[in-house]
């Protein structure tokens, strides 16, 4: 192998490829990136996978000059390092028969000994049988907006994932760890050649690392399904994920609720009470805030929803209490919450003001978008941009 490139274009195919790298794998294959240069088609494709997710980055054109082919696995961690601290310039990458490749500009040069490329693991077929676009920041605020809910610990695999689910060309994402639920909806933008109906399951670990790579262009990405393995492309870059085999949990009937209580709330304001009630919350001791609902008893402005919420915690290490305005439609509630979880999910939203739904204090708060130009409280669940669930914890009497 034997190319030259500018630094800058060189490093900027690097990165998103060192993203899909193993770590302190026992396997030195998976710890590095397979380049593969072809004098013929004039291209450099540089590719990391870690047998879960995987990333390929294509190099071509007059950005790139291909004076010999050949294939070589290279140190990710390494060779990334070399490239993003070489001076500014043309880099030259070459590789002789003993797998020994040089590094070098005018001024630095470098020697790394690589692998055969033999030895790197067989890439699954990136053709997918079903496909879709949907601009790219759409896609990553979806994802963003539901990832936080997604499980890390694997006591149940099937949450470890995001479902995406799509029906009548309209997407939706959800993500829950059976503590909370977050659920977000995309009415527009997709676009497929045929009417689509199907869904499927994407690691958060995946996700996670697309996030980074995907950017907030309006920009189509496409998506393409096949029977193991998602694949999303954009730009120049090919990102693809095993998917999480097994039927999601009907999630339908998580968001029939029949509320009791509705509040209206400024969400900063509300996100802002909730994290200087939580400064005192300790989560060794499983400490909550305890969340009171109720109508204003001193009602200047004689409005009759005019209502208050009281946001209280208590432990050894001190006592807190901190206040929003809401409006409130229904009877008055006391309830327990994790902080962390409530937090997480108000940070989520881009609306200046939430609909708070409430059944009882012994099931789950219910967020959903709110209109202020229509001040329709009756939000239809089944229809709503996003609906976020967080279960409470039962309050010690």
């Amino acid at each position: 192998m034997n190319i030259i490139c500018e630094k800058s274009i060189l490093n900027k195919a690097v990165n998103p490829a060192l993203s899909a790298t193993s770590k302190n794998n026992f396997n030195d294959a998976l710890n590095g990136l397979l380049l593969t240069a072809n004098k013929d088609s004039g291209t450099l494709i540089i590719s990391g996978y870690d047998l879960e997710k995987g990333v390929k980055v294509t190099v071509s054109g007059e950005d790139i000059q291909i004076k010999e082919s050949g294939k070589i696995i290279v140190n990710a961690e390494k060779f990334s390092s070399i490239i993003k601290n070489m001076p500014e310039g043309d880099i030259s990458v070459a590789v002789d028969s003993n797998l020994t490749m040089t590094i070098k500009n005018k001024k630095s040069e470098f020697t790394l000994h690589g692998l055969d490329s033999e030895t790197f693991p067989l890439l699954p077929e990136l053709k997918g049988e079903k496909n879709f676009k949907l601009p790219r920041k759409t896609l990553k605020n979806m994802i963003a907006s539901t990832l936080f809910a997604v499980s890390v610990n694997g006591a149940r695999p099937i949450l470890d994932g995001a479902l995406f689910e799509i029906k009548n060309n309209q997407l939706n994402i959800v993500g829950t760890d059976g503590n909370r639920m977050a659920l977000r909806r995309n009415f527009e933008g997709l676009t497929a050649s045929e009417e689509l109906d199907f869904e499927f399951i994407v690691p958060g670990k995946s996700l996670s690392e697309l996030m980074k790579l995907i950017g907030d262009d309006d920009e189509p990405a496409e998506i393409e399904l096949t029977p193991k393995h998602v694949i999303v492309s954009f730009d120049n870059i090919v990102f693809f994920s095993r998917l999480i085999a097994g039927e999601y949990i009907n999630y339908h009937r998580a968001i029939v609720i029949d509320p009791k209580t509705t509040a209206v709330i400024n969400t900063k304001s509300f996100l802002g009470s909730l994290e200087r009630a939580g400064i005192l919350t300790d989560d060794k001791q499983r400490t909550c805030l305890t969340l009171n609902f109720k109508k204003e008893e001193v009602n200047i402005e004689n409005k009759d929803e005019a209502g208050i919420l009281q946001i209280t915690s208590e432990n050894s290490i001190g006592n807190v209490y901190d206040e929003c305005d809401i409006d409130i439609y229904g009877e008055d509630l006391e309830i327990g919450f994790n902080k962390r979880y409530l937090s997480e999910a108000l940070k989520a939203v881009k609306e200046e003001k939430v609909l708070l739904k409430l059944e009882s204090g012994m099931k789950a708060l219910v967020i959903l978008p709110y209109d202020g130009e229509t001040k329709d409280i009756n939000v239809d669940v089944n229809n709503s941009k996003f609906v976020y669930l967080v279960l409470p914890v039962r309050l010690r009497k």
